[in-house]
């Protein structure tokens, strides 16, 4: 946690603000710091800044009020895209983030959390066992149809490419990143076919 902060602004090249078309509304680079102060220039326009639970689940808000962060991430000389996720499980929130490769299709690598999901079932979310499998799969399909990725009662096939295992016990949970997943990622959609081959497919 320590360790945080500078490793963001090492990696983190971009900070992109969508809007609901795929459009970037805003691109900030540079330390988070420069612009992470409420009421500094800038503050309300930096994806860093914005409220995802917000942007999902405020009822009173426009489509064309709503933002989506999007981090532009540069590692060992390849790019990659990092969505930030919230969603529902059985208790309480459920969020986290899933890294792209530069095809915006691929998965890097995923991570989840919760807040009070259930110990040794739903809460398994973010342990490296179910998180790792995501390596690797693909949200969308070899005809360019995005089907984001499931979580799978009963098991995934080893092939699937759009399928992980769920946890044994927990269903709800395991349905809930599955939906986070879906609900979050479409909205990336239209910039994903905008900025990759993925429309060409």
């Amino acid at each position: 946690r320590e360790e945080a902060g500078a490793k963001f602004d090492q990696y983190i090249t971009k900070r992109l603000t969508l809007n609901v078309k795929g459009e970037v509304t805003s691109e900030v680079a540079g330390p988070v710091k420069s612009l992470s102060t409420d009421g500094k220039e800038g503050f309300e326009s930096d994806a860093f800044n914005i409220d995802v639970k917000k942007q999902y689940r405020d009822k009173t808000m426009s489509d064309d009020e709503r933002k989506y962060p999007l981090f532009v991430c540069e590692k060992d000389g390849a790019t990659y895209y990092v969505v930030p996720l919230v969603g529902t499980g059985l208790w309480g929130p459920i969020w986290g983030f899933l890294a792209l490769e530069s095809d915006m299709n691929t998965v890097y690598g995923a991570t989840f959390d919760h807040k009070t999901e259930t110990p040794g079932l739903g809460a398994e979310i973010n342990q490296g066992w179910f998180e790792s499998p995501f390596v690797g799969d693909q949200i969308f399909d070899e005809n360019g149809t995005f089907v984001s990725i499931d979580v799978v009662k009963g098991g995934a096939a080893p092939e699937d490419k759009h399928g992980v295992d769920a946890i044994t016990g927990g269903t709800i949970t395991s349905n809930g990143v599955s939906n986070m997943l879906e609900n979050t990622l479409k909205v990336y959609v239209p910039y994903f076919k905008k900025n990759s081959d993925i429309a060409a497919i």
